[in-house]
């Protein structure tokens, strides 16, 4: 899309008289594209989003209202609106643009990771509206895509036709016992009480600004046990989460008492293995990024989530 284009939605819809933007390069989500708007006075996040429901937008900016320090708050529309939409269906969103490097690429202190327990805490014990609450999803929208994605890799991985798919395919014959129990179907559902979950609060998703942490990205909001999100901050997720047993702790001190239900996180640590080993999979055979996306494949598999959920 152009940015003429994009210049005149920003204006249109929100009343933003954008001077310069400039794309942002962050993500594996290929649904969506993010860009930074500045303003003769204010920078923007403006993100265009075919991913997740709208559901996602709605509950962060329910909790931007709040002032629920490190959820930022959305810039409504020139009609009071919280998105847009455009091209196929996708949600034009704007959000204040917030000055600092992700955690995934500078890591967090010790004390950051206390930080960050207090923050998803605080989301955790949020009570949004009912209607809001009884409009949020209670099963992964993208698990539902898993078993369509996997046919299609096994498939293409019958007969590789070039030396990434044949990287792949020797990957997938490796560690067939695994992924089979995968794809073989899920361990009992948990039945804890549900709360308001980001549904993917890794590291990749979380700002380190001057004023604090800031979790970004709701497209994946989701109705669950709390273990939805917790289970991130448990190991298995390499650089995007805790590495030590110090982050963990420091973590869980800062979440506060909460008495773990370890099926809970058995069973949300198996959804997003299957989703991440088939969904980086396929992406190693259709682009972008290829090699980088088996490399993130086999992590996973080696010592990462699907070592963990297979356990």
């Amino acid at each position: 899309m152009g940015d003429t284009l994009l210049r005149r939605w920003l204006y249109d819809d929100f009343g933003l008289d954008v001077v310069e933007l400039s794309p942002v390069g962050h993500g594996a989500d290929l649904a969506a594209q993010v860009w930074r708007a500045r303003t003769a006075t204010n920078a923007y996040a403006v993100k265009w989003s075919g991913a997740g429901t709208n559901t996602g937008h709605q509950v962060a900016a329910y909790l931007g209202d709040c002032g629920l320090p490190g959820v930022p708050e959305a810039v409504r529309t020139v009609e009071g609106g919280l998105w847009t939409f455009h091209g196929k269906k996708k949600r034009l969103t704007v959000t204040p643009w917030i000055d600092g490097p992700r955690a995934a690429e500078v890591g967090l202190t010790v004390e950051q990771w206390s930080q960050y327990g207090v923050l998803l805490r605080r989301v955790h014990d949020a009570e949004p509206p009912v209607r809001l609450r009884e409009a949020l999803p209670r099963h992964s929208h993208i698990d539902a895509r898993v078993p369509g994605l996997a046919a299609e890799v096994r498939e293409r991985l019958r007969a590789p036709e070039d030396d990434v798919e044949a990287e792949l395919a020797g990957l997938w014959a490796e560690y067939a016992d695994t992924i089979d129990v995968l794809l073989a179907g899920d361990p009992p559902a948990p039945e804890g009480p549900r709360v308001v979950c980001h549904g993917d609060p890794h590291l990749g998703n979380v700002l380190v600004g001057r004023d604090g942490l800031h979790l970004i990205d709701w497209d994946d909001v989701i109705l669950a046990p709390r273990e939805q999100d917790l289970m991130f901050m448990l190991g298995g997720m390499g650089d995007v989460g805790t590495t030590n047993a110090e982050q963990v702790q420091a973590f869980l001190r800062g979440y506060g008492p909460h008495l773990l239900d370890d099926d809970a996180i058995r069973y949300y640590r198996h959804i997003r293995a299957r989703e991440d080993v088939v969904g980086w999979s396929h992406q190693a055979l259709t682009g972008p990024d290829r090699e980088e996306c088996i490399a993130i494949t086999r992590g996973i598999l080696t010592g990462g989530l699907a070592a963990l959920a297979v356990k």
